[in-house]
């Protein structure tokens, strides 16, 4: 091959692929940020929704959006909020059975 391909293949490639690592980047951050903001506002859900007398009902569905947000490089705020969560499901629960 001579230099000028190269350089051209070069030239045309470098941006196309930092454009597709951007890409793929930024898309992990949305689906990151997309579930925590679902987790957290499902759960201020549960929480009005019991002060109101009913059952919390968001559940398996916070537990859902977890896993989408730890697959996508989330961290232990939200890990905590979870375990907070799951305790505040079990006592509700079991209120709920007496």
């Amino acid at each position: 091959m001579s230099e000028a391909v190269i350089i051209a293949l070069i030239t045309a490639g470098l941006p196309t692929l930092t454009t597709a690592i951007t890409a793929i980047c930024q898309s992990r951050t949305a689906k990151k940020n997309d579930a925590k903001n679902s987790i957290l506002q499902m759960i201020l859900e549960d929480h009005v929704a019991n002060q109101e007398g009913h059952l919390p009902t968001n559940y398996q569905n916070i537990l859902h959006e977890f896993d989408i947000y730890a697959n996508n490089g989330g961290n232990s705020y939200i890990h905590d909020k979870i375990e907070e969560y799951k305790k505040w499901f079990i006592e509700v629960e079991r209120e709920r059975q007496k």
